[in-house]
């Protein structure tokens, strides 16, 4: 497989990888973390996610699953994998996260995942237009963040009922889809409808349907930036910041979400946010997301930071560190804080 070997035995199951951090081939994602990349045959396919289908009383024993890394002509064993996450496309296997019995220390891991060459992160430069000139902060944001995935194409005509701010971010959007949204969303052009005379304008929607936002709409009122709304099953509730401020937010949120590399802990806010602040920046904008989980960010170059309140005591914190690549995580590589996951 990419990066990869499997050598399937009646007893146990081997992987031996290259050594090296790239993220289209299979290799030690973390200390704790393998990726197995795809497509895989059908053998591995089975002996991963056992054989399709069966009832919950035939599941076949997990046989150990042995990993080792190639270094200087010689393998260097890692010890043994558990099955952690398996994702299929077409009935295939594509990809597989395996967790490691025992992490592996940094020695260990800057060997078998050594570090690559240094890359030119996307700077902060659109920080400074977030207060005077929003609309100006999240194209600078998006055209750093998001390289262009799709070939430039006329845009669908916009309907009259679409505000401009949001047809400057379907703009963006037509050669950095991305933006749109994976794990929340924001409508399609060709989804939008126009509202009633009393209903707003639904131009966003939570990943399961669990709640959407929207705008009033008063065309004698000209292009205002209104306020947004979080509709639940409840009665709408009103977000902070204003739409040309709501559209940013939704961008950091979404790049902290979906970025390739993640840092994740949770703490007292008087230990964590002192720390944060001395290597990130804050974001001078109100709580994203108020009515149900306030999220405010704190943003370095190449990484965005969600913070919200904690799940244990009133005093905690969660931090979840979204990377735009590896090397934007050192800074936070000497905190002395427990992490549920990081991938530095």
């Amino acid at each position: 497989m990419p990066g990869a070997v499997v050598a399937l035995g009646p007893s146990s199951t081997v992987i031996v990888a290259d050594a090296g951090d790239d993220t289209a081939l299979s290799g030690v994602w973390n200390s704790e973390e393998f990726r197995l990349i795809g497509p895989a045959p059908e053998l591995v396919s089975a002996r991963l996610m056992g054989p399709m289908p069966f009832s919950s009383g035939d599941r076949p024993p997990e046989l150990p699953i042995h990993l080792a890394v190639r270094v200087d002509g010689s393998c260097l064993y890692l010890g043994v994998l558990h099955v952690s996450m398996c994702e299929t496309s077409d009935s295939r296997l594509v990809r597989c996260d395996l967790v490691l019995e025992h992490p592996l220390s940094r020695e260990t891991l800057a060997v078998v995942r050594p570090p690559g060459a240094d890359v030119i992160l996307p700077d902060l430069e659109w920080s400074a237009y977030v207060s005077p000139d929003p609309r100006r902060a999240l194209e600078l944001f998006v055209t750093g963040w998001y390289p262009e995935t799709a070939p430039a194409t006329p845009l669908l005509p916009v309907p009259g009922f679409v505000p401009s701010a949001l047809a400057d971010f379907h703009r963006l959007a037509q050669s950095r889809p991305a933006i749109l949204g994976a794990q929340n969303f924001i409508e399609p052009l060709a989804a939008l409808r126009p509202p009633g005379d009393d209903a707003g304008l639904v131009f966003a929607v939570e990943n399961q349907g669990g709640w959407h936002w929207s705008v009033p709409h008063h065309p004698d009122l000209g292009d205002v930036d209104p306020p947004v709304s979080l509709t639940t099953s409840k009665v709408p509730e009103p977000e902070r910041e204003p739409r040309s401020r709501f559209l940013l937010q939704f961008a950091l949120y979404e790049a902290a979400t979906t970025a390739p590399y993640h840092a994740r802990t949770q703490g007292p806010a008087a230990r964590l946010t002192p720390l944060f602040e001395r290597v990130l920046r804050r974001v001078p904008l109100r709580p994203f997301m108020a009515p149900i989980a306030p999220i405010t960010f704190l943003v370095g170059p190449g990484t965005v930071a969600r913070v919200s309140p904690g799940r244990g005591a009133p005093d905690e914190i969660s931090v979840a560190v979204g990377a735009h690549h590896r090397r934007a995580l050192r800074p936070f590589e000497e905190f002395d804080i427990p992490w549920s996951h990081f991938d530095g």
